[in-house]
């Protein structure tokens, strides 16, 4: 019998939290409770709302009354209640601690031409304010606005990770392209094969070649949503090569598990497909590493 993966010293970069208008199974805190009780070295914490920047001094206050000891990292999603590509937004953020910001997600226009939906999402409707929006787009007349690059400005020079949330291709591969060319290397494109991100090999190929790492969650596995087959996600994963991807979580969702065990749970579902150990850690500990504090 084998021995189980080991989560400990792992660094679950994408895991949803509340408080939130979406019905969470665990606030940031207890999110963070839960990673150092398994022995993870951080986490980033996700909401698609209001910035979960602002709430990390006061999770690390509890954690330390508690004795746990776990990096918990801050993030802005650049929705609209967010301002959309707000430079002002980004700023704020950052100084707030945010290491970590995403491009729009449920307020983005290929969300929408994708799912037929804006705003609303996982069962919590959207309000009159939507009626007249078409939705958040990186581009222009085929060109990155001008907000979008005050936004990336200004990641490139904090030096802080950048997320692509659920933009188009063409989206991503213009912000992927703007951000290598400035020399920045943090920059993760989320849930290749998710049904609004939807990207093909070749696609995600050109984006690992281009600068970019490919986050693959667990999410995608799950009972609920299992958008991906392990056979599938096995493949994908050695057809971009161990050390352009990245494994998360993406939970959050009362009907999956925690951080720590979902990463558990992917790590021995590609171990089954033939991952080895070592390369599990390297796309689900040591890359995440790498994209937050190196």
């Amino acid at each position: 019998m084998t021995d189980p993966i080991d989560v400990s010293g792992l660094i679950d970069i994408h895991v949803h939290c509340g408080p939130s208008p979406f019905d969470r199974r665990t606030d940031g805190y207890e999110c963070a409770r839960e990673a150092a009780d398994a022995g993870m070295d951080a986490v980033v914490l996700k909401e698609h709302h209001l910035p979960t920047a602002y709430g990390v001094p006061y999770i690390d206050r509890l954690l330390e009354r508690d004795g746990l000891e776990i990096d918990v990292i801050g993030s802005v999603v650049l929705n609209y209640c967010n301002g959309g590509f707000n430079p002002f937004a980004v700023e704020s953020a950052i100084a707030y601690g945010a290491d970590v910001i995403w491009g729009p997600t449920i307020d983005a226009r290929h969300h929408a031409e994708q799912t037929g939906s804006l705003g609303a999402f996982l069962g919590v409707d959207a309000g009159a304010e939507y009626e007249d929006q078409d939705g958040i787009s990186a581009l222009e007349d085929g060109d990155l606005t001008d907000d979008v690059r005050l936004c990336l400005d200004k990641v490139i020079a904090h030096d802080v990770v950048f997320c692509l949330g659920h933009l188009s291709y063409e989206e991503t591969v213009a912000i992927v392209d703007y951000l290598a060319e400035a020399g920045h290397e943090r920059i993760v494109v989320d849930h290749p094969n998710y049904g609004v991100t939807d990207l093909s090999i070749d696609q995600q190929r050109t984006l690992a070649e281009r600068g970019a790492y490919l986050n693959f969650p667990f999410m995608g596995l799950s009972p609920k949503y299992s958008w991906i087959s392990s056979e599938e996600l096995y493949a994908n994963i050695r057809e971009i090569g161990v050390d352009r991807c990245v494994l998360s979580s993406d939970v959050g969702q009362q009907v999956n598990p925690s951080s720590p065990e979902s990463l558990r749970i992917l790590g021995e579902t590609l171990r089954s497909e033939g991952l080895s150990e070592p390369e599990f850690r390297t796309m689900a500990g040591e890359t995440p590493r790498s994209l937050l504090f190196e």
